[in-house]
């Protein structure tokens, strides 16, 4: 099966079927430029392998980003069961954060597709065939650029644009939720401290609608020291017309005195109201991640010129991931199928982790802004080279 199918996929140069032939050309313009623009300009073996690297890097996402969602989701809701947030935020700070993940899933989804085409060709002894044809290993790069130059370009948009966008947008939506008054942040079943830190409120059954809730609780310190526990039956918020929201409890009780002395006084009442604080209002702040391109360009802040050369390297690192996963991909027999993956794994981990370092240099002022992360990828092209060089021709 291996054979017939690496038959039909090489680039063997052929001329078109025997009516063709059956027209020569005249010898005076029969030059080799002009039969070469007779001959179909898209290889058949091309065509075949971005099939399949379209095919499988379309799951490769969809499995990347199933787990970001599932990770980050989970965090999501768990600091959503505690109280940090509202649930009706989770959706939104989930699609922020994966906006501004989706280049790096990009690039490892290059990485894999490419690596993991290339090592069942090897497994499958498609690659024997075409070295046996004379076709170099060099003849991959090619179709590996055509399928790996739109998805770089598609990065380097996200990096440069649309990823710092969503990272502000999640920044300021987390500091809006965050300036909320403390029964907007409230969950049912949850105690909740209030954002100076001198209430604790509980509210057993609320329901968002008019903010009417059920058996509520709230204890609050003075600053004299005195302790009070108040409890209701039921209550409701209500915003008054200067903006300012109070909570009316109905139907309670109320205890009140210093802590260790037996002077409580206890207050029954049926309507009793509490004043809810409202943190101070502050401007989002804004950090090189959030920052646009333009402006990092611009500045003279070491941290920024860092974060820039971290965004550059996005799509130039995805360019040269798929270069490296072509001679990455060689399976030896003699070693076991799972070795490549192993080292192919261990040098893309230490490329992002150079990638890393080079950025903290920066942003410490350590390393030029001028020099940046080039030596980082120079090195992984001079290994990309090597490793070219040294599975030039098939190995048993």
């Amino acid at each position: 099966m291996a054979v017939a199918r690496i038959r039909k996929i090489l680039p063997i140069f052929r001329t078109r079927p025997a009516k063709v032939k059956a027209q020569p050309v005249p010898a005076h313009s029969a030059s080799p430029s002009l039969l070469r623009s007779c001959l179909p300009s898209e290889r058949l073996f091309e065509r075949a392998m971005l099939r399949e690297f379209g095919v499988m890097s379309a799951g490769v996402f969809v499995i990347l980003l199933s787990i970001m969602i599932v990770t980050s989701g989970a965090k999501l809701l768990g600091l959503a069961a505690s109280g940090g947030i509202v649930s009706e935020a989770v959706a939104a700070l989930l699609g922020f954060t994966l906006l501004g993940l989706v280049p790096w899933l990009l690039s490892m989804t290059v990485f894999i597709t490419v690596l993991w085409s290339l090592t069942r060709a090897w497994r499958d002894h498609e690659m024997a065939i075409w070295f046996a044809a004379g076709q170099p290993l060099t003849a991959w790069i090619r179709p590996v650029l055509t399928f790996a130059i739109p998805l770089a370009l598609v990065v380097a948009m996200l990096s440069l644009g649309l990823s710092p966008w969503a990272k502000q947008k999640s920044r300021e939506y987390r500091e809006q939720l965050a300036t909320r008054d403390d029964m907007s942040a409230l969950a049912p079943g949850l105690f909740k401290e209030s954002s100076l830190s001198d209430r604790v409120y509980f509210i057993e059954n609320f329901s968002g609608a008019a903010g009417a809730a059920r058996n509520i609780f709230v204890q609050s310190t003075a600053r004299d020291g005195t302790h009070s526990v108040t409890v209701a039956a039921q209550g409701y918020l209500r915003s008054l017309p200067d903006g300012e929201r109070i909570l009316v409890m109905q139907n309670g009780r109320r205890y009140e005195g210093m802590l260790g002395q037996p002077n409580y006084r206890i207050v029954e009442f049926n309507e009793a109201r509490i004043r809810v604080q409202e943190p101070d209002r502050r401007e989002a702040t804004t950090t090189s991640e959030t920052q646009s391109t333009l402006a990092l360009w611009h500045s003279d802040n070491p941290e920024d010129k860092g974060e820039l050369a971290r965004r550059i390297a996005s799509p130039i690192s995805t360019l040269l991931l798929a270069l490296l996963a072509i001679p990455l991909a060689y399976v030896n027999p003699r070693v076991g199928r799972g070795f490549n993956l192993i080292v192919a794994i261990l040098l893309f981990s230490i490329y992002l982790n150079l990638v890393n370092i080079a950025q903290s240099w920066i942003a410490a002022g350590k390393l030029s802004s001028l020099i940046g992360i080039w030596p980082v990828h120079l090195a992984m092209a001079a290994i990309a080279w090597g490793l070219f060089r040294w599975r030039a021709k098939p190995r048993s």
